[in-house]
């Protein structure tokens, strides 16, 4: 028995030191082969169909919204083209009126003093009367704005300065101005 005890015991040692040391063994580890997957939507044709529709709608308004740029922008291109055109044209009219006023000629001064004389006839003829007022000549002046700043009547052939005439006659309502657009003397001579 003693021999068996100590083979035992030989033995739980062994199997103790195998256990507790390694020995220079390479231990091959089995690799899992791991397979990953991406989960892919499934849809049906009819919600394919819906989705193409879809977009296919949001792309025809998004070209319509262009096109209505597009449009809007060349509206503005024209309409300030046609404001130019109006202003030239308007310039244009300007200038042909003021080289028509430069090259008044005799005639047309004669009808413009006429038509003034006449104006003045027609709006103050009656204050003249009224305040039995005579004379041979009488001149009076109007600014550009048409206002009459000057009054003179002849007197024994002098042009002489008449206040107290002016100052009624400014007070004066006319039924129409008379538009001038410079400043301008009338001549009135008493028959």
């Amino acid at each position: 028995m003693k021999r068996t005890t100590f083979t035992v015991l030989g033995l739980v040692a062994l199997a103790f030191t195998a256990c507790n040391f390694s020995t220079k063994q390479e231990v091959t580890e089995e690799k899992v082969a791991v397979e990953t997957t991406i989960p892919v939507a499934t849809e049906t044709t009819s919600e394919f169909e819906a989705k193409a529709l879809k977009e296919c709608i949001a792309i025809a308004q998004m070209m319509d919204e262009v096109k209505l740029m597009e449009a809007q922008a060349e509206q503005r291109l024209n309409d300030s083209l046609v404001k130019a055109e109006e202003e030239l044209r308007l310039a244009l009219e300007k200038s042909i009126a003021a080289k028509e006023e430069r090259a008044r000629t005799p005639e047309q001064l004669a009808k413009e003093a006429k038509r003034a004389e006449r104006w003045f006839q027609e709006n103050y003829a009656s204050v003249m009367e009224k305040n039995n007022l005579n004379y041979k000549g009488l001149r009076i002046k109007f600014a550009t704005n048409g206002e009459m700043y000057d009054v003179l009547t002849l007197v024994n052939g002098e042009w002489k300065k008449d206040e107290k005439l002016l100052k009624i006659l400014e007070k004066v309502e006319v039924n129409k101005d008379l538009s001038i657009g410079n400043a301008v003397s009338i001549t009135v001579s008493q028959v």
